[in-house]
């Protein structure tokens, strides 16, 4: 009995480590843009590069409902069906967005995993500080806590009264959608 179900694990665990390498995970991109285009965002004049667990983008441009918003120089998607996660490198905004935010930012990360299934947790880096994000999917439920820099508290304060600040310094945004 215990020889059969080491086995069946053996099998098990080998099946989905060949299907997360031989998965073709540019179809999946593809896939992932096509269900985002009825939502107005659009990626373009990117290039794709596929390793054994992930998936490298190169200059992606951004557009939302037809206007540029953001140039992404690199993102690395890691796909492991149990632990997913985006990383972008180097993104620049639009200048429409430079009174609101300034628009350069040094790098994002984007993780899921099924240890905490309900929530997507994000981080990301740039000339407005740090800011850690968590959205609960089932709650539709976004919080983020921001460190700002210099420049956002004293060019940006308009964008801060939409964050509370709190006894630690931090300026925390919380919103169900």
């Amino acid at each position: 009995m215990v020889k059969k179900f080491l086995k069946f694990l053996a099998y098990s665990i080998f099946f989905l480590f060949a299907l997360i390498v031989f998965i073709p995970k540019s179809s999946l991109y593809f896939l992932m843009e096509h269900n985002i285009k009825p939502l107005g965002v659009v990626i373009s004049n990117e290039t794709l590069h596929e390793n054994l667990f992930s998936l490298d983008v190169q200059h992606a441009a951004v557009s939302v409902k037809g206007v540029d918003a953001a140039a992404v120089k690199k993102a690395h998607i890691t796909l492991l069906g149990l632990y997913n996660k985006v990383t972008l490198q180097d993104i620049t905004l639009s200048s429409m967005a430079a009174s609101f935010v300034p628009l350069h930012i040094e790098g994002a990360e984007v993780k899921y995993s099924v240890i905490d299934p309900f929530n997507i947790h994000g981080y990301a880096k740039g000339d407005f500080g740090e800011v850690r994000m968590e959205f609960n999917l089932k709650d539709l439920h976004l919080r983020a806590s921001m460190h700002p820099s210099k420049l956002m508290v004293q060019k940006y304060r308009s964008s801060l009264r939409e964050f509370k600040k709190a006894k630690n310094g931090e300026y925390v945004y919380d919103k169900a959608l």
